[in-house]
């Protein structure tokens, strides 16, 4: 179970400072890390690029701008004892999730004698909150009070009482030195992380940063009281945070970027970090996804079969509930004996699954139908694989093991929505499922239908509906169709329609003269 300011540093991606050692820890002799962003459009995209392979993809529509970071002024509308969280409204159009671990009157009291939800929020309440994760299959966003705002150099959180110092600092005297200091001027309400940055700086330096983040909150908290209703107090953009939490203190790398203004933003903020990388401004007029071979593999991203080296391939099948990942050998049969080519082809799947949980930001439930192998020491081999493919993921991966069924399951954190959940949306045809009903499934419904209005008054029907569907009503040559107007007592009519979808329509009942006018009217 982690602590709060542990998961505090996945939320907040505080990982990077080094307050947490969560994520992998890089060795100097790892390969070049590339980052490229795309902001030239209102749809802002980066990637990045290790080992000349794409290992990631953000991708932020202006319709889904994410709420990471954004302050609301918001309102406590239900207690839930058994949670000990709130539901709060904060001006959005799903109400959010706050957990009381995240209140300062929580965190500012007596831990040792922690009491119910109730002791510390009321049904009612107005408060700040800050959005720590975006709304998500359906969820709520999750929300915090204990309010964060940040410079280059120091972090700034109101409502706890903590001290943090960047385990970057290459000399042990200044992080005492720093510890220090912050303690002596931190209110007892009040939260520091002394980042990176600030080891080499002077004091008077982290007494301007920490006044104008004092100043920055009291105006927040000025602004909220003269609301009436949840609303939102601050925006932040944290398309270009996220690039920069990318960004390994230790590895050698590049941000290459098309966009100028971002580009000295960049330039400015990796002045200040000790990190050996650089920014790149792009100038040429090809999209820089392109000019940097990236777009082609993009286009496979949503495709369901993924094709492995050796010709195997995996299916992917994302639901609601979970993901399932279903590997097979295909054009692949090896040059060993049949329990070693599996074993292959498995730990080649093992890392091509990895690759695509990240890429795909598939999250929560993951179950993955390797090819049947019975050997505990190749199981164990392929969990070895995905243990260390995760650790190259900064959200939290967690390999639970194989099933007595033989399919090895495994959790990973879900903060956000996953890439086709951003950038598809549900077919009309098939409503997601993947599959429409077939002509002959149509065709003998509507001759159900037809068979309920018998014996009518009106002499004749007029049909619309696609041809193949038609053709089934009807028989081959319409060798049916005698037969039909005689069960029904009328004349059938057909009009035909186009698409993918053999739906059908009753578009009117009356005279056949009636009906032959409407036709070559339409």
């Amino acid at each position: 179970m982690l602590s709060f300011l542990q998961t505090k540093a996945f939320e907040t991606g505080l990982v990077q400072e080094g307050i947490f050692y969560l994520a992998r820890e890089v060795s100097a002799g790892d390969c070049m890390k590339k980052i490229i962003v795309n902001t030239t459009s209102r749809e802002k995209r980066f990637a990045v690029i290790e080992n000349n392979k794409l290992v990631k993809l953000e991708v932020v529509p202006p319709s889904q701008q994410s709420l990471v970071g954004n302050i609301y002024f918001g309102k406590v509308t239900k207690v839930l004892p058994g949670m000990d969280a709130v539901f709060i409204d904060f001006g959005e159009e799903k109400n959010g999730f706050l957990h009381r671990d995240h209140l300062p009157s929580f965190q500012l009291s007596n831990h040792a004698e922690a009491g119910p939800i109730g002791k510390y929020v009321r049904q009612g309440e107005k408060l700040l909150v800050q959005v720590t994760r975006d709304e998500t299959a359906g969820k709520g966003a999750k929300l915090t009070g204990l309010i964060e705002l940040s410079t280059e150099c120091l972090v700034y959180i109101h409502g706890i009482d903590y001290v943090g110092i960047s385990k970057k600092f290459k000399d042990p005297h200044s992080q005492q030195k720093w510890r220090e200091a912050a303690f002596q001027h931190k209110r007892v309400d009040e939260g520091l992380i002394i980042r990176t940055s600030m080891e080499d700086q002077g004091l008077e330096i982290f007494e301007k940063h920490l006044t104008q983040l004092r100043e920055t909150y009291e105006d927040l908290r000025r602004r909220s009281t003269a609301l009436k209703s949840p609303a939102l107090i601050h925006s932040q953009d944290s398309f270009i945070e996220r690039v920069q939490n990318e960004i390994g203190q230790e590895q050698i790398g590049e941000v290459i970027i098309d966009d100028f203004a971002a580009y000295k933003k960049l330039e400015e903020w990796l002045s200040l970090q000790h990190t050996p990388w650089r920014a790149v401004y792009y100038k040429g007029k090809e999209n820089i996804f392109s000019e940097e071979n990236i777009q082609h593999q993009l286009d496979k991203l949503f495709k369901k079969i993924v094709w492995l080296e050796n010709g195997g391939y995996l299916i992917i099948d994302q639901t609601e509930a979970l993901t399932v990942i279903d590997v097979n050998t295909g054009k692949y049969t090896g040059k060993t004996e049949k329990e070693q080519t599996m074993l292959q082809t498995n730990l080649q799947a093992a890392k091509a699954a990895a690759n695509q949980i990240r890429l795909r930001n598939i999250a929560g439930i993951i179950l993955i139908d390797f090819i049947n192998t019975k050997d505990s020491q190749h199981k164990k081999a392929i969990i070895n694989v995905l243990k260390e493919e995760a650790k190259q993921d900064e959200k939290r991966t967690t390999v639970v093991g194989f099933t007595e069924l033989g399919i090895l399951q495994l959790t990973r954190k879900r903060t956000s929505q996953s890439l086709s959940e951003k950038l598809l949306k549900t077919c009309p045809c098939c409503n997601g499922t993947g599959r429409i009903d077939s002509p002959e499934t149509i065709a003998f419904r509507l001759e159900r239908e037809l068979m309920e209005h018998r014996n009518r008054d009106e002499e004749a029907v007029w049909i619309e509906t696609s041809p193949i569907t038609a053709e089934v009503l009807l028989g081959e040559g319409e060798a049916y169709r005698p037969t039909l107007e005689a069960a029904i007592g009328m004349k059938i009519f057909v009009s035909n329609t186009d698409g993918l979808h053999h739906s059908y329509t009753i578009k009117r009942f009356g005279s056949s003269e009636e009906i032959s006018m409407a036709l070559r009217s339409s």
